[in-house]
C-alpha cells in the first residue's frame, strides 16, 4: 500500500524531519472550486515560488507521469492542476488530491531511506538523490536501526560525500542536520522502527542539503497490508552433542549398491566408532559393512545424538519423525529439495515442518554434516585429526572439504566445522552465535549463500566484534553468481552492498575467494594472540622490481598503506649494498637467492623495524629463480626461511609469498611449505591473498582495541 505523500510528510514531521510548508486539497474540491488552491496558499501564508504535486494510489514516481510542477505562482495553480490531471490520465493514472508546498532552495540533492531487505530486515540508505538516483546509483547502506556512529560513517563514506564539504567553491552543507535526519528516519527511535514489520519502503528523495540545514522535499512510503512474516528464531541449542556425539546412526547405507551412507559408515569406523556407538538404519538388514543394523532409529539400544540421513528426499521427513525423542540431530545429506525443480520446494517445506514438530534439529538438507577432530565427528575419510582453534560454517559441502583438506595444507587446525546446505532448521546465524561463546573456538570462517536468519547472523557478528575474528566468503555476490546460488541452494543473495554495510558495522572481514578465506584464517591463526595493532602500515620486501610494484598495488587494493621507510632505515640498506637501481623506500628490493646467506633478510629488516616497527611485513620470493641461477640453489631457501622466522620481531606480523612455487617439483614444493609450517610462518602463493590476510588481521586488531 502506497501512503499518500501528505500523510508521509506528516509522519516525517512528527519524527523531527524538516519538510516544506504546504497545503492539501482533494481533487474533487479543487475541480469544484477553481480558486481553492490559491486561496489556501494565501490563507496559510505560503511563499512563492510554489511546487504543485498530484498524489494518489496510481501515482508513485510523480516525475514520470507529469505529477509535479515547480516554480509555480499562486495564480497559476488552477491551470497547472488541470494540465497535470490530464497528463496523469494520459499516462494511465488518476489523481486523488493536490499538495502545494513552498519550493526549497537549491542545494545538494540526496536520498535517505529505509528498505526491508530479507533476510536482514530494514536497511538504511544514503546516496545522491533527485531524478538521477537510479542512474548514478551512488549509495551507502547500514542495517537499521543505525547508531550515531553509523550515521556519521554514512555521511562520510559514500562517493558523493565530497559534495557536502563544499565542491568547486560551493559552501559546505550542514552535515549535523543530515546526521539528525538519518537518525530520525532510521535510528533506534526513528520512523522506520516505529513502523516495524509493516514497513516495505520509506524513501525521502530528494533531501536537499544546504548550509542552513536539510529538508525532505519529496517522500514515499510503502506499507504491507499485513506485517512481514519474520521467521521465528530457533530456541537456544547446545551444539556440543553435534560435534561430539555419544552415538551415531547412519540411514541409507546399502547392502548391494554402496553410496554415501556406506562411505559414512567406513569413515566413522576408521575413527574408532563401533558396536554400541555406531548403527546402520535399514528396513531389512541386520548388519551393513560390519556395523549392526536396526529397522529404525527408535530401535537403537543405546545413546544416539546424531543421525546421518542418506535416504531419498521423499523419505527424509519420515526419518526425522522417527528420530523424535531419541536423537538430537539429524543430518540430511540428500539433495532434491528447493535447489531442485519440481516438487523439491514442497518436500523442503514438509521437512522443515516435521523438524519443528518433532523437536529434532535438522542439518541441511543438501549438506555433508559436521566435522570435529576432538569429537571424532567427520564427513570425510582421511581427515586431519589434529585439534585446533579454528571453526567453520559452510553452506557448501564441497567447499567444506576444501576448508578441511586445503586448510590443513596451509597449517589450519580446526576445532569444528558444520555444513548447513539449505538450512531449513539449523542456520548459520545460530551456529555462529554458539561458536562465539565456544571456549574451544578462537577464529571463525564462513561460506554463505543464503543466511536464512540474516538478522540473527548480524547480531552474532556484532557479538563477535573485537572478541573473535570472523572471515566470511559470500557466494552469489555478482549477478551471474546469484543465478548460480539459486540452482545450488535455492538462494537469492542480497545486493553486494549489504555485505559492505555488515562489514562496516560489525567489523567482519568479507572476502571474495576460497584462497582469500583460507589464507586469512591461517594468518589469523598465527597472529591473533600477538599484541600488535591495526595500523594500516605495511612493509613489502622481496626480489624483483616488477613483483614489488605488483605487491604494492595489491596492498593498495586491500586498503593498506605502504609508508616510506625512514631515512635511517634507507641508509642502513644502502650500507648493506642495496639501493643501486633498486628501491629501498617501500617496496624494498632485496636480491636474495641461491647464493644468499641465511640471515640475508634479518640483516635487512633489523635496522628498519628497530626504528619503524611496521605492524605487518610481507616478504616475497621467486621460487623459480632459485633454479634458474644455480643447480641446487633451492637448498639456500630453507635456511633463509628458518633464520628469518626464528628471528621474529615482536611488533610485526609476517608472511611469505612463494611466487612461482609451481615451478618446483611437487616434492620440493611440499618441503618448502612444510618448512614454513614448521617455522610457524604463514605462506601464500599470490600477493592478493597476502594483502587480504594482512587487512583481515589489522581489522581484528582495530576491533579488539575499540572493544577494550
Amino acid at each position: 500500500m502506497t501512503v499518500p505523500e501528505p500523510e508521509v510528510k506528516a509522519l516525517l514531521a512528527d519524527a523531527g524531519v524538516v519538510v516544506p510548508k504546504g497545503v492539501v486539497a482533494a481533487y474533487d474540491d479543487a475541480v469544484a472550486n477553481p480558486s481553492l488552491l490559491a486561496d489556501m496558499v494565501a490563507a496559510y501564508g505560503l511563499s512563492e515560488p510554489l511546487v504543485l504535486k498530484g498524489f494518489g494510489g496510481s501515482v508513485v514516481h510523480k516525475s514520470d507521469v507529469g505529477a509535479v510542477r515547480m516554480g509555480v505562482a499562486a495564480y497559476e495553480l488552477n491551470y497547472e492542476a488541470a494540465e497535470m490531471a490530464v497528463a496523469v490520465a494520459e499516462a494511465g493514472g488518476h489523481i486523488h488530491g493536490f499538495l502545494v508546498e513552498e519550493q526549497a532552495e537549491a542545494g545538494v540533492e540526496l536520498l535517505v531511506g529505509v528498505v526491508d531487505q530479507p533476510p536482514f530486515g530494514p536497511v538504511a540508505a544514503l546516496g545522491l538523490g533527485g531524478t538521477l538516483t537510479e542512474v548514478l546509483d551512488e549509495v551507502v547502506l547500514r542495517l537499521a536501526p543505525i547508531s550515531r556512529v553509523d550515521a556519521e560513517a554514512m555521511v562520510t563514506g559514500f562517493k558523493g560525500a565530497e559534495l557536502l564539504g563544499g565542491f568547486r567553491g560551493q559552501p559546505p552543507v550542514d552535515v549535523g542536520s543530515l546526521i539528525e535526519l538519518l537518525l530520525a528516519v532510521a535510528g533506534p527511535n526513528g520512523l522506520a522502527m516505529h513502523l516495524g514489520d509493516h514497513l516495505a519502503e520509506l524513501e525521502c528523495n530528494p533531501v536537499i542539503a544546504t548550509p542552513d540545514g536539510v529538508i525532505a522535499v519529496d517522500a514515499r512510503l510503502i506499507l504491507r497490508n499485513a506485517p512481514a512474516e519474520v521467521p521465528s528464531e530457533s530456541p537456544l541449542t547446545d551444539f556440543g552433542p553435534l560435534f561430539a556425539p555419544r552415538g551415531i546412526a547412519v540411514a541409507g547405507a546399502s547392502t548391494s549398491r554402496p553410496g554415501f551412507g556406506n562411505t559414512f559408515l567406513t569413515a566413522y569406523q576408521e575413527l574408532g566408532w563401533g558396536p554400541g556407538t555406531l548403527w546402520a538404519v535399514h528396513p531389512k538388514a541386520t548388519e551393513i559393512d560390519g556395523v549392526p543394523a536396526v529397522a529404525s532409529v527408535a530401535d537403537i539400544d543405546g545413546e544416539v545424538d546424531y543421525v546421518v540421513g542418506a535416504v531419498p528426499a521423499a523419505a527424509c521427513s519420515d526419518l526425522v519423525r522417527g528420530a523424535a525423542g531419541k536423537a538430537k540431530f539429524v543430518h540430511v545429506i540428500s539433495g532434491g529439495f528447493r535447489e531442485a525443480s519440481g516438487e523439491g520446494a514442497d518436500l523442503e517445506d514438509a521437512l522443515g515442518e516435521v523438524a519443528r514438530e518433532s523437536g529434532v534439529r535438522v542439518l541441511g538438507p543438501n549438506c555433508l554434516g559436521a566435522y570435529s577432530p576432538a569429537g571424532r565427528q567427520t564427513f570425510l575419510r582421511n581427515a586431519p585429526t589434529e585439534v585446533g582453534r579454528v571453526s567453520m560454517i559452510s553452506q557448501s559441502g564441497g567447499l567444506a572439504g576444501d576448508m578441511v583438506k586445503g586448510g590443513a595444507i596451509r597449517g589450519i587446525r580446526l576445532s569444528k566445522l558444520c555444513t548447513v546446505g539449505n538450512c531449513i532448521d539449523v542456520t548459520p546465524g545460530e551456529l555462529l552465535e554458539w561458536l562465539v561463546d565456544d571456549p574451544d573456538t578462537g577464529i571463525i570462517g564462513m561460506y554463505l549463500e543464503d543466511p536464512r536468519d540474516g538478522r540473527r547472523l548480524y547480531d552474532a557478528l556484532h557479538k563477535a566484534k573485537g572478541h573473535k575474528p570472523v572471515v566470511i566468503l559470500v557466494g552469489g555476490r555478482t549477478m551471474q553468481g546469484r543465478g548460480a546460488a539459486i540452482s545450488h541452494t535455492g538462494a537469492l543473495m542480497a545486493d553486494d552492498r549489504i555485505w559492505e554495510a555488515i562489514s562496516a558495522s560489525t567489523g567482519v572481514s568479507v572476502v571474495s575467494t576460497t584462497e582469500d578465506l583460507l589464507s586469512s584464517v591461517a594468518y589469523l591463526q598465527r597472529w591473533v594472540d600477538a599484541d600488535i595493532g591495526g595500523d594500516l602500515d605495511t612493509l613489502v620486501l622481496g626480489v624483483g622490481g616488477g613483483a614489488s610494484v605488483l605487491g604494492t598495488d595489491a596492498a593498495d587494493r586491500a586498503g593498506l598503506v605502504t609508508s616510506t621507510v625512514s631515512d635511517q632505515g634507507q641508509h642502513a640498506l644502502r650500507d648493506l649494498g642495496y639501493g643501486v637501481g633498486a628501491s629501498v623506500r617501500n617496496p624494498i628490493e632485496i636480491g636474495f637467492g641461491p647464493v644468499s646467506e641465511p640471515d640475508v633478510l634479518v640483516q635487512a629488516l633489523d635496522p628498519i623495524l628497530e626504528v619503524q616497527p611496521f605492524p605487518d611485513v610481507v616478504i616475497h620470493t621467486n621460487v623459480q629463480a632459485f633454479y634458474s641461477y644455480a643447480g641446487d640453489g633451492i637448498e639456500r631457501l630453507f635456511p633463509i626461511i628458518e633464520t628469518t622466522a626464528a628471528r621474529g620481531w615482536p611488533s610485526s606480523r609476517m608472511c611469505l609469498v612463494l611466487r612461482n612455487i609451481d615451478c618446483a617439483p611437487p616434492e620440493t614444493a611440499a618441503r618448502i611449505q612444510q618448512t614454513c609450517l614448521d617455522a610457524n610462518l604463514p605462506t601464500v602463493t599470490r600477493f592478493a591473498e597476502a594483502m587480504t590476510a594482512v587487512a583481515t588481521a589489522k581489522r581484528h586488531a582495530r576491533n579488539r582495541a575499540l572493544a577494550g
